[in-house]
Protein backbone atom coordinates (compact mmCIF):
# COMPACT_ATOMS: atom_id res chain seq x y z
CA UNK A 1 0.00 0.00 0.00
CA UNK A 2 1.31 3.46 -0.89
CA UNK A 3 1.33 6.46 1.41
CA UNK A 4 -0.09 9.96 0.95
CA UNK A 5 3.23 11.39 -0.28
CA UNK A 6 3.41 8.78 -3.02
CA UNK A 7 -0.22 9.40 -4.04
CA UNK A 8 0.31 13.16 -4.23
CA UNK A 9 3.46 12.91 -6.32
CA UNK A 10 1.83 10.37 -8.65
CA UNK A 11 -1.03 12.84 -9.11
CA UNK A 12 1.41 15.67 -9.88
CA UNK A 13 2.86 13.52 -12.65
CA UNK A 14 -0.65 12.96 -14.01
CA UNK A 15 -1.17 16.74 -14.01
CA UNK A 16 1.86 17.02 -16.30
CA UNK A 17 4.51 18.01 -13.76
CA UNK A 18 7.96 16.94 -14.94
CA UNK A 19 10.19 18.85 -12.49
CA UNK A 20 10.16 20.10 -8.89
CA UNK A 21 12.44 23.01 -8.00
CA UNK A 22 13.70 23.97 -4.58
CA UNK A 23 15.96 23.69 -1.57
CA UNK A 24 14.80 20.78 0.63
CA UNK A 25 14.40 20.44 4.36
CA UNK A 26 14.95 17.32 6.42
CA UNK A 27 11.35 16.28 6.94
CA UNK A 28 8.54 16.16 4.37
CA UNK A 29 10.81 17.19 1.53
CA UNK A 30 12.50 13.81 1.79
CA UNK A 31 9.20 11.96 1.37
CA UNK A 32 8.33 14.04 -1.69
CA UNK A 33 11.77 13.54 -3.26
CA UNK A 34 11.67 9.80 -2.66
CA UNK A 35 8.29 9.58 -4.39
CA UNK A 36 9.36 11.92 -7.21
CA UNK A 37 12.20 9.59 -8.17
CA UNK A 38 9.73 6.71 -8.50
CA UNK A 39 7.25 8.66 -10.62
CA UNK A 40 9.66 10.18 -13.13
CA UNK A 41 9.68 13.73 -11.76
CA UNK A 42 13.12 15.31 -11.80
CA UNK A 43 14.18 17.28 -8.74
CA UNK A 44 16.21 20.43 -9.46
CA UNK A 45 18.29 21.44 -6.45
CA UNK A 46 18.60 25.22 -6.64
CA UNK A 47 20.74 27.68 -4.71
CA UNK A 48 17.87 29.86 -3.50
CA UNK A 49 14.18 29.31 -2.89
CA UNK A 50 13.25 32.53 -4.69
CA UNK A 51 15.24 31.43 -7.71
CA UNK A 52 13.52 28.03 -7.57
CA UNK A 53 10.11 29.72 -7.73
CA UNK A 54 11.14 31.69 -10.82
CA UNK A 55 12.48 28.56 -12.50
CA UNK A 56 9.17 26.85 -11.76
CA UNK A 57 7.32 29.86 -13.22
CA UNK A 58 9.13 29.51 -16.54
CA UNK A 59 8.52 25.76 -16.51
CA UNK A 60 4.79 26.41 -16.08
CA UNK A 61 4.70 28.97 -18.89
CA UNK A 62 6.50 26.66 -21.31
CA UNK A 63 4.70 23.41 -20.47
CA UNK A 64 1.25 24.61 -19.39
CA UNK A 65 1.34 22.56 -16.18
CA UNK A 66 1.67 24.46 -12.88
CA UNK A 67 5.25 24.83 -11.68
CA UNK A 68 6.20 23.27 -8.34
CA UNK A 69 8.34 24.87 -5.62
CA UNK A 70 9.53 22.78 -2.67
CA UNK A 71 10.95 24.43 0.47
CA UNK A 72 11.49 23.68 4.11
CA UNK A 73 9.55 25.45 6.84
CA UNK A 74 10.49 28.81 8.33
CA UNK A 75 13.43 30.44 6.52
CA UNK A 76 13.02 28.31 3.40
CA UNK A 77 9.47 29.44 2.77
CA UNK A 78 10.24 33.03 3.81
CA UNK A 79 13.14 33.16 1.38
CA UNK A 80 10.87 31.88 -1.39
CA UNK A 81 8.29 34.61 -0.79
CA UNK A 82 9.72 36.95 -3.42
CA UNK A 83 9.38 34.28 -6.09
CA UNK A 84 5.88 33.41 -4.88
CA UNK A 85 4.93 37.09 -5.07
CA UNK A 86 6.33 37.17 -8.60
CA UNK A 87 4.09 34.26 -9.62
CA UNK A 88 1.12 35.98 -7.99
CA UNK A 89 1.51 39.36 -9.68
CA UNK A 90 2.73 37.94 -12.99
CA UNK A 91 -0.24 35.54 -13.19
CA UNK A 92 1.67 32.23 -13.35
CA UNK A 93 0.34 28.96 -11.85
CA UNK A 94 2.64 27.70 -9.09
CA UNK A 95 2.17 24.99 -6.45
CA UNK A 96 4.15 25.76 -3.28
CA UNK A 97 5.01 22.80 -1.04
CA UNK A 98 6.49 23.48 2.40
CA UNK A 99 6.91 21.70 5.71
CA UNK A 100 4.68 22.62 8.61
CA UNK A 101 4.90 21.58 12.26
CA UNK A 102 3.56 18.24 13.46
CA UNK A 103 0.34 18.29 15.45
CA UNK A 104 2.11 16.90 18.55
CA UNK A 105 4.76 19.66 18.50
CA UNK A 106 2.76 22.55 19.91
CA UNK A 107 5.59 23.27 22.34
CA UNK A 108 8.07 24.07 19.51
CA UNK A 109 8.91 27.72 18.72
CA UNK A 110 12.02 27.13 16.60
CA UNK A 111 11.49 28.35 12.99
CA UNK A 112 7.79 28.76 13.74
CA UNK A 113 5.45 31.42 12.44
CA UNK A 114 2.04 31.34 10.77
CA UNK A 115 3.14 30.37 7.26
CA UNK A 116 -0.38 30.37 5.85
CA UNK A 117 -0.94 33.87 7.19
CA UNK A 118 2.32 35.07 5.64
CA UNK A 119 1.33 33.72 2.23
CA UNK A 120 -2.36 34.66 2.41
CA UNK A 121 -2.00 37.90 0.40
CA UNK A 122 -0.02 36.06 -2.30
CA UNK A 123 -1.77 32.73 -2.87
CA UNK A 124 -5.18 31.93 -4.31
CA UNK A 125 -5.81 28.98 -1.97
CA UNK A 126 -4.13 26.98 0.80
CA UNK A 127 -4.58 23.55 2.33
CA UNK A 128 -3.00 21.53 5.12
CA UNK A 129 -4.15 18.15 3.74
CA UNK A 130 -6.59 17.74 6.61
CA UNK A 131 -9.45 16.16 4.63
CA UNK A 132 -10.13 12.48 4.06
CA UNK A 133 -9.13 12.78 0.39
CA UNK A 134 -5.70 14.41 -0.03
CA UNK A 135 -5.60 13.77 -3.79
CA UNK A 136 -8.87 15.68 -4.22
CA UNK A 137 -7.34 18.54 -2.18
CA UNK A 138 -4.37 18.59 -4.53
CA UNK A 139 -6.65 18.53 -7.58
CA UNK A 140 -8.54 21.57 -6.30
CA UNK A 141 -5.29 23.44 -5.78
CA UNK A 142 -4.01 22.62 -9.26
CA UNK A 143 -7.24 23.72 -10.95
CA UNK A 144 -7.33 26.91 -8.87
CA UNK A 145 -3.73 27.74 -9.71
CA UNK A 146 -4.41 27.63 -13.47
CA UNK A 147 -7.81 29.35 -13.47
CA UNK A 148 -7.80 32.98 -14.61
CA UNK A 149 -6.11 34.91 -13.19
CA UNK A 150 -3.50 32.20 -12.68
CA UNK A 151 -1.32 32.31 -9.59
CA UNK A 152 0.28 30.40 -6.73
CA UNK A 153 -1.39 28.01 -4.29
CA UNK A 154 0.03 26.59 -1.08
CA UNK A 155 0.11 23.07 0.37
CA UNK A 156 1.48 22.78 3.90
CA UNK A 157 2.78 19.31 4.74
CA UNK A 158 3.39 17.40 7.97
CA UNK A 159 5.13 14.08 8.14
CA UNK A 160 2.39 12.29 10.05
CA UNK A 161 -0.03 13.02 7.24
CA UNK A 162 2.34 12.38 4.32
CA UNK A 163 3.48 9.03 5.69
CA UNK A 164 -0.03 7.78 6.44
CA UNK A 165 -1.25 4.84 4.34
CA UNK A 166 -3.29 5.67 1.27
CA UNK A 167 -5.44 3.41 -0.85
CA UNK A 168 -5.08 4.39 -4.50
CA UNK A 169 -8.30 5.21 -6.34
CA UNK A 170 -8.07 5.82 -10.08
CA UNK A 171 -10.04 8.84 -11.22
CA UNK A 172 -9.89 11.24 -14.16
CA UNK A 173 -8.20 14.58 -13.84
CA UNK A 174 -10.59 17.43 -13.06
CA UNK A 175 -11.56 19.66 -15.95
CA UNK A 176 -9.82 23.06 -16.04
CA UNK A 177 -11.81 26.19 -15.22
CA UNK A 178 -11.91 27.98 -18.56
CA UNK A 179 -13.07 31.56 -19.20
CA UNK A 180 -16.78 31.79 -19.88
CA UNK A 181 -18.25 32.73 -23.23
CA UNK A 182 -18.59 36.51 -23.63
CA UNK A 183 -22.02 37.83 -22.66
CA UNK A 184 -24.22 39.13 -25.48
CA UNK A 185 -25.06 42.52 -23.99
CA UNK A 186 -21.40 43.24 -23.34
CA UNK A 187 -20.53 42.38 -26.94
CA UNK A 188 -23.30 44.66 -28.17
CA UNK A 189 -21.94 47.53 -26.06
CA UNK A 190 -18.46 46.93 -27.47
CA UNK A 191 -19.78 46.90 -31.03
CA UNK A 192 -21.52 50.23 -30.43
CA UNK A 193 -18.24 51.86 -29.38
CA UNK A 194 -16.21 50.20 -32.12
CA UNK A 195 -18.72 51.20 -34.82
CA UNK A 196 -17.68 54.84 -34.32
CA UNK A 197 -13.97 54.06 -34.62
CA UNK A 198 -12.02 54.81 -37.79
CA UNK A 199 -8.51 54.39 -36.36
CA UNK A 200 -8.53 51.87 -33.51
CA UNK A 201 -5.30 50.67 -31.91
CA UNK A 202 -5.17 47.28 -30.21
CA UNK A 203 -3.14 47.04 -26.99
CA UNK A 204 -2.39 43.36 -26.37
CA UNK A 205 -1.41 42.13 -22.92
CA UNK A 206 -0.35 39.02 -21.09
CA UNK A 207 -3.66 37.16 -21.51
CA UNK A 208 -3.12 37.27 -25.27
CA UNK A 209 -0.20 34.83 -24.94
CA UNK A 210 -2.58 31.84 -24.75
CA UNK A 211 -2.64 30.10 -28.14
CA UNK A 212 -6.29 30.66 -29.10
CA UNK A 213 -6.19 34.23 -27.77
CA UNK A 214 -3.09 34.94 -29.88
CA UNK A 215 -4.87 33.54 -32.94
CA UNK A 216 -7.82 35.82 -32.22
CA UNK A 217 -5.49 38.79 -31.96
CA UNK A 218 -3.93 38.05 -35.35
CA UNK A 219 -7.40 37.72 -36.84
CA UNK A 220 -8.65 41.04 -35.43
CA UNK A 221 -5.54 42.92 -36.53
CA UNK A 222 -5.96 41.65 -40.08
CA UNK A 223 -9.72 42.10 -40.26
CA UNK A 224 -9.69 45.61 -38.80
CA UNK A 225 -6.34 46.56 -40.40
CA UNK A 226 -5.43 47.98 -37.02
CA UNK A 227 -1.95 48.45 -35.54
CA UNK A 228 -1.11 46.45 -32.42
CA UNK A 229 0.95 47.59 -29.47
CA UNK A 230 2.03 44.90 -27.03
CA UNK A 231 2.76 45.25 -23.34
CA UNK A 232 6.11 43.86 -22.25
CA UNK A 233 4.42 40.62 -21.12
CA UNK A 234 2.23 40.49 -24.22
CA UNK A 235 5.21 40.73 -26.56
CA UNK A 236 5.05 38.00 -29.21
CA UNK A 237 1.30 37.38 -28.99
CA UNK A 238 1.40 39.10 -32.38
CA UNK A 239 4.75 38.50 -34.02
CA UNK A 240 6.97 41.57 -34.04
CA UNK A 241 7.48 40.82 -37.74
CA UNK A 242 3.73 41.04 -38.50
CA UNK A 243 2.80 43.91 -40.79
CA UNK A 244 0.38 45.40 -38.22
CA UNK A 245 2.76 45.04 -35.26
CA UNK A 246 3.61 48.54 -34.08
CA UNK A 247 5.91 47.88 -31.13
CA UNK A 248 5.90 47.82 -27.34
CA UNK A 249 3.60 49.71 -25.01
CA UNK A 250 5.69 51.03 -22.11
CA UNK A 251 3.41 53.86 -20.97
CA UNK A 252 5.96 56.21 -22.48
CA UNK A 253 6.88 58.72 -25.11
CA UNK A 254 7.77 56.26 -27.87
CA UNK A 255 4.25 55.04 -28.59
CA UNK A 256 2.47 58.25 -27.61
CA UNK A 257 2.25 59.88 -31.10
CA UNK A 258 0.36 56.92 -32.56
CA UNK A 259 -1.94 56.58 -29.56
CA UNK A 260 -2.79 60.28 -29.88
CA UNK A 261 -4.00 59.59 -33.41
CA UNK A 262 -6.23 56.68 -32.37
CA UNK A 263 -9.96 57.23 -31.92
CA UNK A 264 -10.43 54.01 -29.94
CA UNK A 265 -8.07 51.87 -27.85
CA UNK A 266 -8.89 48.18 -27.52
CA UNK A 267 -7.33 46.49 -24.51
CA UNK A 268 -6.96 42.88 -25.61
CA UNK A 269 -6.10 40.73 -22.59
CA UNK A 270 -4.15 43.50 -20.86
CA UNK A 271 -3.86 43.17 -17.09
CA UNK A 272 -3.57 46.22 -14.78
CA UNK A 273 -0.41 44.73 -13.27
CA UNK A 274 1.36 45.45 -16.59
CA UNK A 275 0.85 49.22 -16.54
CA UNK A 276 3.24 51.75 -15.06
CA UNK A 277 2.18 53.29 -11.72
CA UNK A 278 0.90 56.51 -13.22
CA UNK A 279 -2.43 57.73 -14.51
CA UNK A 280 -3.83 56.60 -17.85
CA UNK A 281 -2.85 59.28 -20.36
CA UNK A 282 -5.68 58.85 -22.88
CA UNK A 283 -8.80 59.61 -20.90
CA UNK A 284 -10.40 61.37 -23.90
CA UNK A 285 -10.12 58.29 -26.14
CA UNK A 286 -12.84 55.62 -25.89
CA UNK A 287 -11.61 52.28 -24.55
CA UNK A 288 -13.02 48.82 -25.20
CA UNK A 289 -11.66 46.16 -22.88
CA UNK A 290 -11.60 42.46 -23.72
CA UNK A 291 -10.44 40.41 -20.72
CA UNK A 292 -10.73 36.86 -19.45
CA UNK A 293 -11.70 38.08 -15.96
CA UNK A 294 -12.59 41.19 -14.01
CA UNK A 295 -9.75 42.95 -12.18
CA UNK A 296 -9.46 43.65 -8.47
CA UNK A 297 -7.96 47.09 -9.21
CA UNK A 298 -9.21 48.38 -12.57
CA UNK A 299 -6.63 50.68 -14.12
CA UNK A 300 -9.18 52.72 -16.08
CA UNK A 301 -12.88 52.95 -16.81
CA UNK A 302 -13.66 51.42 -20.20
CA UNK A 303 -16.63 52.54 -22.27
CA UNK A 304 -17.34 48.84 -22.85
CA UNK A 305 -15.94 45.75 -21.16
CA UNK A 306 -16.28 42.21 -22.46
CA UNK A 307 -15.35 39.51 -19.92
CA UNK A 308 -14.75 35.98 -21.15
CA UNK A 309 -12.84 33.91 -23.68
CA UNK A 310 -10.69 36.25 -25.80
CA UNK A 311 -10.78 34.15 -28.97
CA UNK A 312 -14.57 34.00 -28.85
CA UNK A 313 -14.75 37.75 -28.27
CA UNK A 314 -12.45 38.35 -31.23
CA UNK A 315 -14.60 36.22 -33.54
CA UNK A 316 -17.75 37.97 -32.37
CA UNK A 317 -16.28 41.42 -33.06
CA UNK A 318 -14.43 40.65 -36.30
CA UNK A 319 -16.72 42.89 -38.39
CA UNK A 320 -17.23 45.61 -35.76
CA UNK A 321 -14.67 47.95 -37.36
CA UNK A 322 -14.59 49.09 -40.95
CA UNK A 323 -10.94 48.87 -42.10
CA UNK A 324 -9.14 51.66 -43.92
CA UNK A 325 -8.32 54.24 -41.27
CA UNK A 326 -4.66 53.22 -41.09
CA UNK A 327 -2.24 52.35 -43.86
CA UNK A 328 0.72 50.01 -43.64
CA UNK A 329 3.28 52.63 -44.66
CA UNK A 330 2.21 54.81 -41.75
CA UNK A 331 2.48 51.90 -39.34
CA UNK A 332 5.88 50.84 -40.69
CA UNK A 333 7.23 54.37 -40.36
CA UNK A 334 5.97 54.65 -36.79
CA UNK A 335 7.42 51.24 -35.94
CA UNK A 336 10.86 52.22 -37.20
CA UNK A 337 10.70 55.59 -35.45
CA UNK A 338 10.03 53.83 -32.15
CA UNK A 339 12.96 51.49 -32.67
CA UNK A 340 15.23 54.37 -33.62
CA UNK A 341 14.63 55.95 -30.21
CA UNK A 342 16.32 52.95 -28.60
CA UNK A 343 19.58 53.69 -30.42
CA UNK A 344 21.62 56.37 -28.68
CA UNK A 345 25.19 57.59 -29.02
CA UNK A 346 27.72 56.17 -26.61
CA UNK A 347 31.40 56.43 -25.75
CA UNK A 348 31.65 52.67 -25.34
CA UNK A 349 29.27 49.77 -25.85
CA UNK A 350 25.75 51.18 -26.01
CA UNK A 351 22.93 49.02 -24.62
CA UNK A 352 21.24 48.83 -28.02
CA UNK A 353 24.46 47.58 -29.63
CA UNK A 354 24.50 44.65 -27.25
CA UNK A 355 20.88 43.76 -28.01
CA UNK A 356 21.35 44.05 -31.78
CA UNK A 357 24.52 41.95 -31.72
CA UNK A 358 22.63 39.27 -29.81
CA UNK A 359 19.88 39.44 -32.45
CA UNK A 360 22.46 38.61 -35.12
CA UNK A 361 24.12 35.81 -33.16
CA UNK A 362 21.11 34.01 -31.66
CA UNK A 363 19.83 30.89 -33.43
CA UNK A 364 16.25 30.90 -34.66
CA UNK A 365 13.83 29.99 -31.89
CA UNK A 366 15.90 31.48 -29.09
CA UNK A 367 13.82 32.44 -26.07
CA UNK A 368 14.65 35.58 -24.12
CA UNK A 369 14.28 36.40 -20.44
CA UNK A 370 14.78 39.94 -19.20
CA UNK A 371 15.61 41.16 -15.71
CA UNK A 372 14.35 44.37 -14.17
CA UNK A 373 16.45 47.44 -14.94
CA UNK A 374 17.16 50.05 -17.59
CA UNK A 375 18.28 47.39 -20.08
CA UNK A 376 14.60 46.37 -20.38
CA UNK A 377 14.04 49.29 -22.74
CA UNK A 378 16.36 48.35 -25.62
CA UNK A 379 15.50 44.67 -25.21
CA UNK A 380 11.76 45.27 -25.45
CA UNK A 381 12.08 47.86 -28.20
CA UNK A 382 14.42 45.92 -30.49
CA UNK A 383 14.25 42.16 -29.90
CA UNK A 384 12.07 40.52 -32.61
CA UNK A 385 9.75 38.12 -30.77
CA UNK A 386 7.87 35.94 -33.22
CA UNK A 387 5.49 34.05 -30.99
CA UNK A 388 3.99 34.23 -27.54
CA UNK A 389 6.02 32.88 -24.62
CA UNK A 390 9.34 33.39 -26.40
CA UNK A 391 9.95 36.54 -24.34
CA UNK A 392 9.70 36.34 -20.55
CA UNK A 393 9.73 39.42 -18.36
CA UNK A 394 8.26 40.30 -14.98
CA UNK A 395 6.06 43.39 -14.97
CA UNK A 396 3.69 42.55 -12.10
CA UNK A 397 6.31 42.32 -9.36
CA UNK A 398 9.10 43.62 -11.64
CA UNK A 399 11.68 42.06 -9.37
CA UNK A 400 15.40 41.95 -9.94
CA UNK A 401 17.18 38.57 -10.00
CA UNK A 402 14.52 37.19 -12.36
CA UNK A 403 16.17 36.62 -15.73
CA UNK A 404 18.75 33.95 -14.82
CA UNK A 405 16.51 31.53 -12.90
CA UNK A 406 13.65 32.07 -15.33
CA UNK A 407 16.01 31.23 -18.20
CA UNK A 408 17.11 28.03 -16.45
CA UNK A 409 13.51 26.90 -15.97
CA UNK A 410 12.66 27.64 -19.60
CA UNK A 411 15.74 25.76 -20.83
CA UNK A 412 15.00 22.69 -18.72
CA UNK A 413 11.35 22.65 -19.76
CA UNK A 414 12.24 22.87 -23.46
CA UNK A 415 15.87 21.89 -24.11
CA UNK A 416 15.43 22.20 -27.89
CA UNK A 417 15.38 26.00 -27.65
CA UNK A 418 18.38 27.97 -26.38
CA UNK A 419 17.54 30.69 -23.87
CA UNK A 420 19.18 34.09 -23.68
CA UNK A 421 19.02 35.94 -20.35
CA UNK A 422 19.48 39.71 -20.41
CA UNK A 423 20.39 40.87 -16.90
CA UNK A 424 21.88 43.90 -15.25
CA UNK A 425 24.79 43.66 -12.88
CA UNK A 426 22.56 44.46 -9.91
CA UNK A 427 20.11 41.69 -10.73
CA UNK A 428 22.85 39.13 -11.25
CA UNK A 429 24.52 39.98 -7.95
CA UNK A 430 21.26 39.11 -6.19
CA UNK A 431 21.14 35.63 -7.68
CA UNK A 432 24.55 34.71 -9.10
CA UNK A 433 24.49 31.42 -7.22
CA UNK A 434 22.00 30.08 -9.74
CA UNK A 435 24.85 29.94 -12.26
CA UNK A 436 25.77 26.86 -10.26
CA UNK A 437 22.30 25.45 -10.88
CA UNK A 438 22.67 26.09 -14.62
CA UNK A 439 25.99 24.20 -14.66
CA UNK A 440 24.62 21.37 -12.51
CA UNK A 441 21.66 20.86 -14.85
CA UNK A 442 23.53 21.50 -18.13
CA UNK A 443 20.97 24.16 -19.03
CA UNK A 444 21.39 25.65 -22.50
CA UNK A 445 21.41 29.21 -21.16
CA UNK A 446 23.41 32.18 -22.40
CA UNK A 447 23.59 34.95 -19.79
CA UNK A 448 24.40 38.46 -21.00
CA UNK A 449 25.28 40.96 -18.27
CA UNK A 450 24.84 44.68 -18.93
CA UNK A 451 27.70 45.57 -16.61
CA UNK A 452 27.82 49.30 -15.86
CA UNK A 453 28.61 49.01 -12.13
CA UNK A 454 25.49 50.94 -11.17
CA UNK A 455 21.77 50.82 -10.53
CA UNK A 456 21.30 52.64 -13.80
CA UNK A 457 17.54 53.18 -13.92
CA UNK A 458 17.40 54.67 -10.43
CA UNK A 459 20.45 56.79 -11.18
CA UNK A 460 18.59 58.25 -14.18
CA UNK A 461 15.69 59.17 -11.90
CA UNK A 462 18.08 60.59 -9.30
CA UNK A 463 19.69 62.86 -11.87
CA UNK A 464 16.37 63.96 -13.32
CA UNK A 465 15.24 65.02 -9.85
CA UNK A 466 18.50 66.99 -9.55
CA UNK A 467 19.78 65.09 -6.55
CA UNK A 468 23.55 64.65 -6.26
CA UNK A 469 24.82 61.27 -7.40
CA UNK A 470 24.82 59.09 -4.29
CA UNK A 471 24.31 55.43 -3.45
CA UNK A 472 23.94 54.15 -7.03
CA UNK A 473 27.40 52.82 -7.92
CA UNK A 474 28.97 49.44 -7.23
CA UNK A 475 32.67 48.58 -7.20
CA UNK A 476 33.57 46.93 -10.49
CA UNK A 477 32.71 43.21 -10.56
CA UNK A 478 34.36 40.62 -12.78
CA UNK A 479 31.31 38.48 -13.51
CA UNK A 480 33.27 36.33 -15.93
CA UNK A 481 35.53 35.29 -13.06
CA UNK A 482 32.50 34.67 -10.84
CA UNK A 483 30.91 32.45 -13.47
CA UNK A 484 34.09 30.48 -13.98
CA UNK A 485 34.14 29.83 -10.24
CA UNK A 486 30.89 27.89 -10.72
CA UNK A 487 32.36 25.97 -13.64
CA UNK A 488 30.43 28.08 -16.17
CA UNK A 489 32.07 29.12 -19.44
CA UNK A 490 32.48 32.89 -19.53
CA UNK A 491 33.79 35.75 -21.67
CA UNK A 492 34.50 39.40 -20.96
CA UNK A 493 33.66 41.96 -23.66
CA UNK A 494 34.83 45.58 -23.50
CA UNK A 495 34.81 46.79 -27.15
CA UNK A 496 31.89 47.05 -29.59
CA UNK A 497 33.77 45.16 -32.29
CA UNK A 498 34.16 42.14 -29.98
CA UNK A 499 30.46 41.79 -29.25
CA UNK A 500 29.31 39.74 -32.21
CA UNK A 501 32.25 37.26 -32.21
CA UNK A 502 31.81 36.68 -28.47
CA UNK A 503 28.07 36.12 -28.78
CA UNK A 504 28.55 33.71 -31.67
CA UNK A 505 31.10 31.82 -29.61
CA UNK A 506 28.67 31.69 -26.70
CA UNK A 507 25.86 30.22 -28.80
CA UNK A 508 28.24 27.71 -30.34
CA UNK A 509 29.31 26.50 -26.88
CA UNK A 510 27.13 23.78 -25.33
CA UNK A 511 25.58 24.45 -21.94
CA UNK A 512 25.58 27.66 -19.91
CA UNK A 513 27.79 30.56 -20.94
CA UNK A 514 28.07 34.03 -19.40
CA UNK A 515 29.07 37.17 -21.30
CA UNK A 516 30.21 39.97 -19.01
CA UNK A 517 29.75 43.07 -21.18
CA UNK A 518 31.05 46.48 -20.11
CA UNK A 519 28.27 48.81 -21.27
CA UNK A 520 28.26 52.59 -21.11
CA UNK A 521 25.77 53.35 -18.35
CA UNK A 522 25.69 57.03 -19.31
CA UNK A 523 23.78 56.04 -22.44
CA UNK A 524 20.72 55.37 -20.31
CA UNK A 525 20.45 59.06 -19.47
CA UNK A 526 19.52 59.62 -23.12
CA UNK A 527 17.76 56.31 -23.72
CA UNK A 528 15.27 56.40 -20.85
CA UNK A 529 13.77 59.84 -21.61
CA UNK A 530 13.70 59.07 -25.34
CA UNK A 531 11.52 56.01 -24.81
CA UNK A 532 9.69 56.80 -21.59
CA UNK A 533 9.59 60.58 -21.71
Amino acid sequence: MSNVADALVKRLAQHGVKRIYGVPGGDCSLDILDAAARHGIHYVLTRTEGGAAMMAMADAQVTGAPGVLLTTRGPGLANGANGIACASLDRVPLLVLADGHETDMGHVSHQRYDQMAMLAPLVKASTALDSADPVAELDRLMVTASAAPAGPVYLEMVGQRLRAPHVAVERPLPAPLLPAAPEGNALAAARAVLARAKRPIILAGLQAREASAAAGLRWLAGQWEAPVLATCMGKGALSDTHEWALGPFISGAAEDPMLRQADCIVLYGADPIEFMPKKWAYADTPVVELTTHAHARPYLVAQAQVVGDLAQAAMALEDAVMPGGWDLEQVAAAREAMRALARVDSKGIAPHQLVEAAMQAAPEGTRVTVDAGAHILPAVALWPTRQALDFFITRGLATMAYALPNAIGAALADPAHPVLAFTGDGGLMMGAGELGTAVQEGANVKVVVFNDASIALIEVKQRRRQFPLYGMRYPATDFAAVAKGFGCAALRVERPEDLLPALRQAFATPGPVLLDVAVDGQAYHSLVPALRG
